[in-house]
């Protein structure tokens, strides 16, 4: 409609995406506040109001990655009829997102990776949430009648974990392809009683 005028994102709002993107291009540390500003089209004062630290910005941004993967792993379990078909559901939306081309890996990891020192708050976000991921694993596995839900988990986060590392020399549809065969065998395997 004429005369309507569209709302520009709060400055908050420009900070995080852009930090997000200039994040996962570059790297965390070599990011730098300023540049996060100047992308986002904010002032320094803007950001350090937001967030007190670049830390901060960083686990707003990591907690936000956690809430939008619930999510997703939520949307694609609701269309699951059994607990069996459920650990095949999370397995075929995370093999269907490592297909997607042009993704640099996890932005859990990457974090991670960055931050190794156990102690620092971005390791410990990171940390907890894949335990968390691994965890609701285990109860789906447990739900679903596996032998040993948490080796089950434990194998399952492992062939996750490797289908999101090799893409990048596989290939995105080899590795998917990989982490599907791979996932059946394991879910077959403990699923079936002998």
């Amino acid at each position: 409609m004429p005369g309507d005028v569209v709302a520009k994102p709060k400055a908050a709002e420009r900070i995080q995406e852009a930090a997000r993107e200039l994040f996962e291009r570059q790297g965390i540390r070599a990011t730098g506040v300023e540049e996060v500003c100047r992308v986002a089209g904010a002032t320094k004062m803007s950001l350090y109001r937001a967030y007190p630290s670049k830390d901060a910005l960083v686990a707003a941004i990591l907690a936000d990655d956690a809430a939008e993967y619930d999510a997703w792993i939520d949307e694609a379990l609701a269309a699951a009829e059994t607990p069996a078909a459920k650990l095949t559901a999370m397995i075929e939306v995370t093999a269907v997102d490592v297909a997607e081309p042009g993704v640099c890996g996890c932005p859990m990891l990457l974090a991670q990776a960055e931050f190794r020192d156990p102690e620092h708050p971005t390791y410990k976000v990171v940390t907890d949430f894949k335990r968390g991921c691994r965890e609701r694993i285990r109860g789906l596995a447990e739900e679903a009648g596996a032998r040993n839900p948490g080796e089950l988990a434990d194998d399952l986060a492992l062939a996750i974990e490797g289908a999101i590392a090799t893409r990048s020399y596989l290939g995105e549809q080899r590795a998917a392809d990989a982490l599907r065969r791979t996932t059946a065998l394991l879910i077959d395997a403990s699923l079936t009683q002998g």
